[in-house]
């Protein structure tokens, strides 16, 4: 039996009606009181649930859990009494009665213990009693906190009036105090003043970037120095302070003006100069100084009962650089002078702050004028207006365009050309066609506004490039031409490409024309001498046709690559002539070549190829080696070798001094030979070895240079 129907269904028993007959009110007053019982049941730990979690305060808060859980319990052992009215879990009844009855027993037995500690708890009457107790007690204690607060104050009141007259007295010796304090203070900062300035004049004096010297100008001797002024001449302060006289140090043509500027400060016409003096360095060497002095007299100022003697302080700065930088920029305005009159340049400024314009005379003379030159004039002035009447109609817009770019910041730099009026010539006439000059117009902002970042100033040139625009026009004109010129000429060069295509076509169709009158000839003829012949005849009309057919494929319709021809011409002959037995081994580096080269060698490749065929192998067996590379010391090396023994002997080739057999054969081969400016060497060695050395082509571009005429 499984757990299921053990607990909901047991073998062999009846629901409980049938222990009530089934009687209907019966069975319903068992049902009814079960459900109102179960049903109070679970509303009883509910309200004890809620009552415990309200009260967090409340001791014992786990007996209140333990109740609730026991309540339910017994509630649904009610519920499981109606189902067993009507169906007989009596299993799963048993077991909530077995979970009721521990609960039970775990209540009872720990309620027990429980209840004499519960009774020990104070009851509402005996809490009553202690809380009017402390309500007394605190009573009394806020009773003796007035009585202290009254006492208290009494007691700050006799205090105040005791500090008031602390107080009273000790502002008077403070304030005696203070004006001693205050007298004291003004001493010691009088002095502290006095040291400091001392201390601030001294390593101002010591450390100050510029040169410092005090000199005594009855005798002209430096009395002090600091390190600036003795490193600028190249000295140690030692060698000059109390050791060296003040014109000692000035160059020559400089000492008699500072003398009379020194005399002007003693007879009191002055009280202070500036000068720029030369001083000579310890090495000899002139370097610029910028001497501001002025004189200290000792009248009304004695020092141990003596009057002091007066004193000239004088500050040197060092405008050496400055200097030549300046004589620098005055040359360098010489050369961009000079540069500017050598190129005809003209120079024009434009204070845009101010609303004025300078411009130079060449400028003038190129406005026709119409401004002055070398001198500012405003730019709202007539002159200006009538200078922008002398420019071009059409050009006038993109004037106006780009110096509005210029005027606004738009645009750092401004460059553009424009027709200008000649100033000789009429206006009429240049209006309706006649003289115009060009004018190459840049410019560019040099200043701005700090503040506002607005265009301060600007500056730029004007150049007369008339003479270049027409230039320009005239190669405008000659470009034209020429593209006509070319187009005529690529016109031409097509209308060649396509006779030449024609041509190759008609000489190709011809040539296979004779190379099929041959073939028939050559199946009609009985005699093999003749038909050979013949047949060689065919290899050297192919060797002729495909030389045309590489030339029909070829981008230029002049030149092809040599080594698919080769490699094609070869596998041909062999497939007319040859035995199956003989095999072709080619190797041909890329060559570069025109008709007059391609034709005599591809004859004779012809030619050494069919007498391999016909003379080398009489058992049919064996292979035919073709090979061509360029040499280093200049032209190409062509090979054609056999591993046969029928071409040529050790004594023929002894007899014809390392020639070829003599017969048709070898006369065209040395003929071919001879057209294409070569040698050729023939070897016997395990074969026949026909070594060829050729000139490059003058066409090929990829090994020698073109036009190599030796091997």
């Amino acid at each position: 039996m499984s757990l299921t129907d053990w607990l909901l269904d047991p073998s062999g028993l009846t629901p409980h009606g049938f222990c009530l007959s089934w009687l209907p009110g019966l069975i319903w007053l068992h049902a009814g009181s079960d459900a109102v019982i179960g049903l109070s049941y679970f509303s009883i730990p509910l309200a004890l649930a809620w009552f415990v979690r309200k009260r967090n305060d409340l001791a014992y808060r786990w007996v209140g859990h333990l109740f609730v859980a026991f309540i339910l319990a017994c509630g649904l052992t009610h519920m499981l009494s109606i189902l067993t009215l009507w169906m007989p879990a009596y299993g799963m009844e048993g077991v909530v009665k077995l979970v009721t009855a521990l609960l039970s027993v775990a209540t009872a037995a720990m309620l027990w213990p429980l209840v004499p500690r519960v009774l020990a708890l104070p009851t509402p009457t005996q809490l009553g009693r202690l809380n009017a107790e402390l309500t007394r007690t605190i009573e009394e204690q806020e009773r003796t906190t007035a009585l202290l607060r009254a006492s208290e104050a009494k007691v700050l009141a006799a205090n105040s009036e005791l500090e008031r007259r602390v107080a009273e007295r000790t502002a008077e010796l403070r304030a005696a105090n203070a004006q001693l304090t205050e007298a004291l203070a003004e001493r010691a900062a009088a002095l502290e003043a006095l040291a400091g300035s001392e201390a601030e004049y001294r390593a101002s004096f010591e450390a100050a970037a510029v040169g410092k010297v005090q000199v005594n100008p009855e005798t002209g001797l430096m009395l002090r120095v600091n390190n600036a002024f003795a490193s600028m001449l190249g000295y140690h302060r030692a060698d000059l302070a109390g050791r060296m006289d003040w014109p000692d140090l000035l160059w020559g043509e400089d000492r008699a003006a500072e003398g009379l500027e020194l005399a002007g400060l003693l007879s009191g016409e002055a009280s202070v100069y500036i000068r720029e003096l030369r001083f000579r360095r310890q090495d000899g060497t002139p370097v610029w100084g910028r001497v501001s002095a002025t004189l200290v007299r000792g009248a009304g100022m004695r020092k141990a009962g003596a009057r002091l003697p007066p004193l000239l302080l004088a500050v040197v700065e060092d405008i050496d650089t400055m200097h030549k930088t300046a004589l620098a920029l005055k040359e360098s305005e010489t050369r961009l002078r000079l540069a500017a009159e050598g190129a005809k340049l003209g120079i024009w400024e434009l204070d845009l702050a101010r609303g004025l314009g300078w411009v130079d005379r060449r400028t003038a003379a190129m406005t026709g004028g119409t401004l002055p030159a070398e001198t500012w004039f405003p730019l709202s002035g007539p002159e200006y207006a009538a200078w922008a009447d002398w420019i071009h109609p059409d050009d006038r817009a993109e004037r106006a365009a780009g110096l509005s770019l210029l005027q606004t910041g738009a645009a750092e730099l401004v460059q553009m050309q424009y027709r200008v009026r000649r100033a000789d010539g009429d206006r009429d006439a240049a209006e309706g066609g006649g003289d115009w000059i060009w004018l190459s117009h840049r410019s560019a902002i040099v200043a701005r506004d700090p503040i506002t970042w607005t265009p301060a100033r600007a500056t730029g040139v004007l150049i007369d490039v008339t003479e270049r625009a027409a230039a320009e026009a005239a190669l405008r004109e000659a470009k034209a031409d020429l593209e006509l010129v070319v187009a005529e000429r690529t016109a031409a060069l097509r209308q060649r490409d396509l006779l030449l295509r024609e041509v190759y076509h008609r000489v190709k169709n011809n040539l296979q024309i004779i190379d099929g009158l041959v073939m028939m000839q050559a199946l009609q003829l009985k005699d093999p001498d003749g038909r050979q012949a013949l047949m060689g005849l065919r290899s050297r009309v192919y060797a002729l046709g495909l030389v045309h057919q590489q030339l029909m494929a070829s981008p230029d319709l002049e030149t092809f690559d040599i080594a698919p021809f080769l490699d094609e011409l070869a596998r041909n002959i062999l497939l007319s002539g040859a035995d199956e037995g003989v095999g072709l081994d080619i190797d041909i580096c890329p060559l570069t070549v025109n008709l007059d080269f391609a034709i005599p060698l591809g004859l004779l490749v012809t030619e050494l190829i069919t007498n391999s065929l016909k003379h080398a192998f009489p058992d049919g067996r064996g292979t035919i080696t073709m090979a061509m590379r360029r040499r280093e010391e200049g032209g190409v090396l062509l090979v054609v070798a056999d591993d046969g023994d029928g071409v040529l002997t050790p004594a023929s080739a002894e007899e014809d001094g390392g020639g070829y057999r003599r017969g048709l054969g070898s006369t065209i081969v040395k003929g071919l030979v001879t057209q294409l400016d070569g040698m050729i060497a023939m070897r016997v060695d395990k074969g026949t070895r026909a070594e060829i050395i050729l000139p490059t082509p003058s066409v090929d571009m990829v090994g020698a240079p073109a036009g190599m005429a030796g091997p």
